[in-house]
């Protein structure tokens, strides 16, 4: 009987164990059918969304290209505009150097034109000035330059004159030295005992014969013994007078000077 019991509570007890076993796997069955709808809810939301991402894909390709054909669009329009603002550049900077072009051209002429005009008024000036009357300065400092140089020539002339006269006078001078001292004189002591006369005298006409100063003066023409004076110049004896010095030469009357 006890045994019975005891069998009997263990039956009860597995049977509550089973019947909690049975509502755990219940629970756990509708925990997974709901898992099972959330899974299936997420998969639709996934794949909701993989739609959505490729409409978003397709849409953003679109847009892209559109842009992308839009940047063209606007690279073409601005290659154009500013190839059309370059050629408009180019035209006008044809224009304003044709326009400087002929601004210089006009210009170059006007100044061609004033430089003949200034060249036609420089002859007529320079003709003005060599056909232009004589000042009385001008005529009173020819005057003046025409006394200096008379007086320079004059002056010229007069120490020309005196040049001649001395050289002259030298020759003279010389002639009546050689001829009382003898050209060559023998220095040393004189010996009273040894007459020589005849012999120095010899010699002496031998060496005034033979002397190129009296050659040169008989060539001149001026007569063997003497020189013929100048006019109106002293006369010289042949013997070397020493008492009667040359007179000195006249110095140079000093030009006139002229104020301009």
């Amino acid at each position: 009987y006890h045994r019975e019991k005891e069998i009997n509570i263990v039956c009860r007890e597995l049977l509550g164990r089973i019947t909690e076993l049975q509502e755990e796997v219940s629970r756990r069955k509708n925990h997974i059918a709901q898992l099972d709808h959330q899974i299936h809810t997420l998969n639709e939301n996934i794949s909701s969304l993989t739609k959505e991402l490729e409409l978003k894909g397709k849409e953003v390709l679109k847009i892209r290209s559109e842009a992308n054909q839009q940047i063209r669009v606007h690279e073409q329009e601005l290659t154009k505009r500013h190839e059309r603002e370059l050629t408009e550049l180019s035209v006008a900077h044809s224009r304003e150097t044709q326009n400087m072009l002929s601004d210089f051209n006009k210009a170059q002429e006007v100044l061609k034109d004033k430089i003949s005009a200034l060249q036609i008024l420089l002859e007529g000036t320079e003709e003005k000035f060599r056909n232009r009357e004589s000042r009385h300065e001008d005529l009173q400092l020819i005057a003046e330059l025409k006394d200096m140089v008379s007086e320079r020539e004059s002056l010229v002339k007069k120490l020309v004159d005196d040049k001649k006269f001395y050289q002259l006078e030298l020759v003279n001078r010389e002639t009546n030295f050689n001829k009382v001292f003898n050209a060559s004189p023998n220095v040393g002591v004189i010996n009273p005992l040894i007459k020589q006369k005849r012999k120095n005298e010899k010699s002496a006409a031998s060496r005034f014969s033979s002397s190129p100063n009296h050659r040169a003066l008989e060539a001149a023409g001026l007569g063997p013994g003497r020189l013929e004076p100048l006019p109106n110049s002293p006369l010289h004896h042949l013997e070397l007078n020493s008492n009667k010095p040359l007179p000195p030469p006249t110095p140079p009357t000093e030009p006139k000077k002229f104020m301009r």
